[in-house]
């Protein structure tokens, strides 16, 4: 065989490559690369080639750039320039550099310090990134898994609603098939609304106020009555609770009974001497014949009731009124927007504002006459908003705006809504 046909002789790429960068790696070890130049085609690479691990890549390659830029530098005393000048300013730069070598020792100490900090760092950050990335994995399953259940429990919701109403029918007629069952049922609501009681009497007693203050306010409505109530027409406070406006009644002369559906405020009213009957409104309402009152009161009741409840009410009392009655229902007055952070929302079983607007309509609507509202319980002055002294345009804007506010913010906070059969 000759020459030209014998075949070429294998070539191992790999080897050759890692011998080239075997190589390469001691050049640079020997510091015969600029360090810039090195850095800079390292940035190349990674950028332009697709690295499996980037942020490690990444990572490795600012820490490299790290130890290059914050290494101090040596200082090295020279001169460009020639003649008798160039050593005059050679010899005043030498002097500088050995005057600085202490401070310039120091400088470079604490600054390889804080180099070396920083690498470190560095190095304790990598192998957190890298658990992290490895970890990422698992985490993306569980959220998917996540939306899975989700998903699952959202198909399955309609099976649940299903199931709660046949256990509710089931219920219904294991009451009815068993007395002793309903009866016992009936023993429970007892005591918890018997509980209920005492709570709420306790929750008056801390946040209604003293009953002696609520005794005063509450005497505003005495010239009303004193007009309509007359023998065997008595006058009627539903709600009546601790029996401040029956005590402010009697020692006005009026004939008053309270209606009060919690026992142990009927029982605190009793003790007192006052006529008190323990009954729901509308049931005791229902049972009275027509045209039987001089007059009704619901102090602090409506906002209790639902719509329904209230409708009815109100046209129930209006038809117990005798001729000339009035019917006055007080309430929280929620066009003072501060009420709700307050009053309203303090009680629990407060069911709906009532608007000051919407009441007189149901007073109109249930045939009632002389209609009007009371506006009760102002803010203390101490509480508005002040506005500025002085005269001008912008003072009196100012001012318009602080008083537009006060009336939405610390208006009253109670009112009355008044009327007469």
């Amino acid at each position: 065989m000759s020459e030209e046909t014998k075949p070429a002789p294998a070539v191992d790429v790999p080897a050759i490559l890692a011998e080239v960068e075997a190589s390469l790696e001691a050049k640079k070890a020997q510091g015969l690369y600029d360090p810039a130049e090195v850095r800079r085609v390292e940035e190349e690479a990674v950028a332009f080639n697709y690295v499996e691990d980037e942020p490690a890549a990444l990572m490795k390659m600012h820490q490299a750039r790290l130890v290059e830029l914050w290494d101090p530098l040596p200082w090295g005393v020279s001169t460009h320039r020639a003649g008798a000048a160039a050593r005059l300013i050679l010899w005043a730069k030498k002097i500088i550099f050995k005057l600085s070598a202490f401070p310039r020792s120091v400088w470079f100490a604490r600054q390889s310090s804080f180099n070396d900090e920083v690498v470190k760092l560095v190095k304790v950050l990598l192998p957190v990134i890298n658990n992290l990335r490895s970890r990422m994995p698992r985490v993306e399953k569980r959220l998917d898994d996540v939306d899975a259940l989700e998903q699952e429990l959202a198909r399955m919701s309609p099976r649940f609603e299903s199931v709660l109403a046949q256990m509710t029918r089931l219920v219904e007629r294991q009451a009815q098939a068993a007395p002793a069952a309903e009866a016992t049922a009936r023993e429970v609501a007892r005591l918890r609304f018997q509980s209920r009681g005492e709570a709420y009497l306790r929750f008056e007693n801390a946040h209604r106020g003293a009953r002696e203050m609520i005794k005063q306010r509450q005497a505003v409505y005495l010239p009303y009555f004193a007009q309509s109530v007359s023998p065997g027409a008595p006058l009627v406070d539903l709600g009546c609770g601790r029996g401040e406006f029956l005590e402010a009644a009697r020692e006005a002369g009026l004939a008053a009974r309270g209606v009060e559906l919690n026992p142990q405020m009927v029982e605190l009213c009793r003790k007192q001497g006052l006529e008190v009957v323990q009954a729901e409104a509308l049931e005791y309402l229902r049972g009275l014949e027509d045209a039987t009152l001089g007059g009704v009161l619901m102090a602090q009741l409506i906002e209790h009731l639902t719509h329904d409840e209230l409708s009815e009410l109100v046209s129930l009392a209006s038809a117990k009124l005798k001729p000339g009655g009035w019917l006055i229902a007080e309430t929280v007055n929620p066009a003072c927007l501060t009420t709700f952070s307050g009053a309203f929302y303090l009680d629990l079983s407060h069911t709906k504002p009532i608007h000051p607007e919407a009441a007189r309509f149901l007073w109109q609507w249930a045939g009632l006459r002389e209609v009007d509202v009371l506006m009760l319980s102002p803010y203390p002055p101490e509480y508005l908003l002040q506005g500025l002294p002085g005269e001008g345009p912008l003072v009196e804007a100012f001012n318009h705006n602080v008083r537009r506010l006060n009336e939405l913010l610390y208006g009253p906070q109670d009112y009355a809504v008044v009327g007469r059969k």
